[in-house]
């Protein structure tokens, strides 16, 4: 398992090694990250994954796995899924890694649908992410418009808003 801190400290539940620990501090991973790395290898094992990083907003948690790992992670059934919530106590959401944000928002979106996502320029260089999702689609958000909003900015690093079509 490929994971942002080194495997002898996925292994130990307790310390960091004095380079993850610098990670950490210098805030390249957080604390989450460690937590949800540990979990998934407890999980998981030396299953061929990569885990590179977790984002968390109110009372749910997204996970992001590297290309192709989102099945394995999740587990059967969603058995993972099951344990990474009752370990954690807020709900997760697990999605692939990806540049796409189009991508992005609709594996986090599920099960409501996306119509497209632009980028709006505004004057000073001053951009941003408009997110459209059908007006019926509303109540199928798995959380509140903000927390989502949050959340794909905080992946992304550019601002984004929903709009409700």
């Amino acid at each position: 398992m490929k994971a942002p801190i080194c495997e002898v400290c996925l292994k130990t539940d307790d310390i960091l090694c004095p380079a993850d620990e610098k990670k950490v501090q210098e805030g390249i991973i957080s604390e989450l990250d460690v937590k949800i790395a540990r979990l998934l290898y407890r999980l998981l094992g030396d299953a061929n994954i990569e885990f590179k990083r977790a984002v968390e907003e109110g009372d749910l948690i997204v996970i992001i796995v590297g290309e192709g790992d989102v099945a394995l992670v999740i587990g059967k059934g969603g058995k993972n899924v099951k344990i990474l919530m009752r370990e954690l106590g807020k709900r997760v959401r697990i999605i692939e890694d990806t540049k796409d944000v189009k991508k992005l928002a609709t594996d986090l979106f599920v099960p409501a649908r996306i119509f497209g996502v632009n980028i709006v320029f505004r004057p000073g260089g001053y951009q941003y992410y408009k997110i459209l999702v059908p007006r019926d689609d509303q109540q199928k958000l798995p959380a509140k418009p903000e927390v989502l909003e949050s959340l794909v900015t905080k992946i992304t690093g550019k601002e984004s808003k929903i709009v409700f079509a």
